[in-house]
């Protein structure tokens, strides 16, 4: 019995041992703080700056907004003592709001209230969603956005099913300032779609709803490519596991990698038989993504044309050769060399889409002629490459 009174003695001493502590004051007063005075209203796009003089209490410790957004959700923003100002954001709305302040002490007492009224600007997630632009395109639609403050959105795309019920399809992440994107694998036939823009305090703008037709596309059997060398091309690998037919062996684990050297100069190309002719909808470009020092980075492709001919020339001339379109490589995030956000990341690793003119003729070979690299770099580097369009 004595045994079995200990170990239950233990067991109790470990369960209150174990309880939540409340999280107390740093000390302890009943001493209110001064107020906070000479208050000043910056009224900005979806957000509000407010600045202030703290009061003279060598026991303050910051400074509290308490207001109500559209929709009469209640927030509460506090403020460091080492900053005059605070920084109040979510208004999805140009309506007057009341923000009250108060200055807190080391002991959470509060000062007496100050009021203030201030009015937003219109928000980043409506003047976003003004810049939408969409289109048709091949297997989808397109998107354009210009979002100048670069703040972060949830792009939605939905599509209406024969039910009339509406289904989310797509959703994109970005903080790009200029955004330019397509939503992919959807049929060709009429189908009624609709876009909107949700930001991170899960404001949504308008809607926009249009009915289109994406163009119809698909894969190019890559088990037909070749490698077509001609007398101009420049390709030499750098090793032999860095050959140029890792570009369409299906995945980015293989690369093709060009030897670098005194003899290696911009602009350089090589060239691909394709097995048939077709009209091109688009290409993507994947860089060499297993580490991110390659992203963005090094001889990845940054300006770059693609070339067509149905009877190249042997000797590797330019004469049989029409240029198709040009196309730059662009990063989401616009940042220097070496920088990366999230976005830029994957953006890398999936890869990025380059979309052919429509009026553009059927080709069966093509010639992919580097302007520019990322970090210029000679030796071009890319990891797959793979194109759509409709057999001819």
């Amino acid at each position: 019995m004595k045994l079995l009174l200990k170990i239950f003695l233990v067991f109790c001493l470990f369960i209150y041992g174990c309880k939540e502590k409340e999280i107390e004051p740093l000390v302890k007063n009943g001493n209110k703080p001064g107020v906070i005075t000479n208050v000043k209203v910056e009224n900005g796009h979806g957000e509000v700056k407010v600045t202030y003089t703290l009061p003279d209490d060598s026991d303050l410790l910051y400074v509290l907004a308490e207001f109500s957004t559209n929709g009469g959700e209640k927030r509460m923003v506090k403020s460091s003592i080492y900053s005059n100002n605070i920084l109040l954001e979510g208004f999805a709305d140009t309506d007057e709001h009341e923000i009250i302040l108060y200055a807190v002490n080391r002991s959470e007492n509060r000062s007496e209230p100050v009021t203030v009224k201030v009015k937003a600007l219109i928000a980043p997630v409506h003047t976003t969603f003004a810049t939408l632009k969409v289109a048709e395109t091949f297997g989808g639609v397109s998107l354009q956005l210009l979002n100048e403050l670069q703040k972060e959105f949830v792009v939605h795309t939905q599509y209406k099913n024969e039910s009339g019920e509406w289904i989310t399809y797509d959703r994109l992440y970005t903080n790009a300032k200029e955004k330019e994107y397509a939503v992919r694998g959807l049929p060709a036939k009429p189908t009624e779609f609709a876009f909107f823009l949700v930001d991170k305090w899960k404001n949504q703008s308008e809607r926009l709803s249009v009915k289109m037709t994406p163009l119809f596309e698909e894969t190019l059997n890559k088990g037909l490519w070749k490698h077509h060398p001609l007398l101009s091309d420049t390709y030499v690998p750098e090793f032999d596991t860095w050959a140029i037919n890792n570009l369409w062996d299906g995945g980015t684990a293989k690369i093709f990698y060009q030897k670098p050297g005194a003899n290696v100069v911009l602009p350089n190309w090589f060239t691909i038989d394709l097995g048939k002719r077709y009209k091109f909808s688009r290409i993507k470009v994947n860089q060499l993504s297993h580490a991110n020092a390659w992203m963005f980075a090094s001889g990845a492709p940054k300006i770059f044309e693609i070339y067509g001919s149905n009877a190249p020339a042997t000797d590797g001339s330019w004469d049989s050769w029409t240029l198709l379109s040009g196309f730059e490589s662009i990063k989401p995030s616009g940042a220097a060399l070496g920088t990366l956000s999230n976005e830029d990341i994957a953006v890398a690793k999936e890869g990025e889409n380059f979309v052919f003119p429509l009026a553009t003729s059927p080709y069966r070979y093509i010639r992919f002629k580097t302007l520019k690299t990322w970090a210029g770099n000679t030796n071009v580097m890319i990891s797959e490459l793979t194109m759509w369009g409709q057999e001819q």
